[in-house]
């Protein structure tokens, strides 16, 4: 499989998770429910796959344990659960296009804390599906971007987008000797257990009362927003790193807005063909385009 699908395939199922979770989180499922059970049916799924890894490598976690539980704080609890809470009090607009500033806290984040540097090839197809981004969820017009108002959902939006950064970066840090399942597997169960007290604490949904489609729904979040997206990006970050995979959340308006018109029912205007043509010529030059000129540039 091509290098650049491993993030592919996480944006394309995180996009089905945003659709998935702005609707059950309209139902009135609470974020500490959604995102805890989200984690739960994860941990279920994979443990039984991964447990002789990690006993095997018990002595690894146990010596790196102060920074798997910062990668589990950052990328299995804050993220997941934040951006659930931020859905119950801002638009679709604004999380989206808060969104789309991941890639360029990557980019600070990865430049202050591993002096990462960026070439002038990278940072144009950065501006241009940055550029891209903002076409979708501005619909295309400057005055729907000026008016865009700030709400306390959009904080939460805000402070999950570092969060996932900062993971993405420090991402690169993992324990080199841990294979890459138990690495997931035993961030998913302590970010799991961190969740389990909030969900106690503040979950206000009863279990009884989930239906058969919101389990549905969770067994997706848990399935292939968790596993399979999780495992996917972080061999994507591994082969192109985290300045390149911070360039693919800018597909997250582009897919989710398909799935929206496949299962909404919802319409493409001009602007959305903009703005996903802008997208994925940003992602060629900062990826295939970056790598070949490299590749020139080492040959002579």
């Amino acid at each position: 499989m091509p290098s650049f699908a491993y993030l592919l395939l996480p944006v394309l199922f995180w996009s089905g998770n945003y659709v998935l979770g702005r609707l059950t989180v309209s139902e009135g499922i609470d974020p500490y429910t959604i995102s805890f059970l989200r984690w739960s049916i994860a941990c279920l799924i994979i443990l039984p796959l991964a447990y002789k890894k990690i006993w095997a490598e018990r002595r690894i976690i146990a010596k790196n344990w102060p920074l798997l539980l910062l990668f589990s704080w950052l990328g299995i609890c804050n993220y997941n659960l934040f951006l659930y809470i931020g859905l119950t009090s801002t638009s679709v607009t604004n999380a989206v296009l808060l969104n789309a500033i991941v890639p360029v806290i990557i980019l600070i984040t990865a430049r202050v804390l591993l002096g990462n540097k960026t070439s002038w090839v990278q940072n144009t197809g950065i501006f241009l599906s940055t550029i891209g981004a903002i076409e979708i969820i501005s619909r295309g017009s400057l005055e729907t971007l000026l008016h865009l108002k700030m709400s306390q959902g959009d904080l939460w939006i805000i402070v999950a987008a570092i969060s996932w950064a900062v993971y993405s970066v420090l991402i690169a840090k993992r324990p080199k000797e841990m294979s890459l399942i138990g690495f997931f597997t035993t961030t998913a169960l302590i970010g799991t257990a961190i969740q389990a007290p909030l969900f106690f604490l503040f979950g206000s949904t009863q279990i009884s009362d989930l239906s058969a489609t919101n389990w549905g729904t969770l067994l997706y979040m848990g399935l292939f927003a968790s596993l399979a997206a999780f495992l996917c990006w972080n061999l994507g970050i591994q082969k192109l790193g985290a300045a390149t995979a911070g360039q693919f959340i800018h597909l997250l308006p582009v897919f989710s807005i398909s799935l929206s018109v496949l299962f909404l029912g919802e319409h493409l205007s001009s602007f959305h063909y903009i703005g996903m043509l802008l997208i994925f010529s940003g992602i060629f030059i900062a990826t295939l385009l970056n790598k070949k000129l490299m590749t020139l540039k080492a040959a002579r």
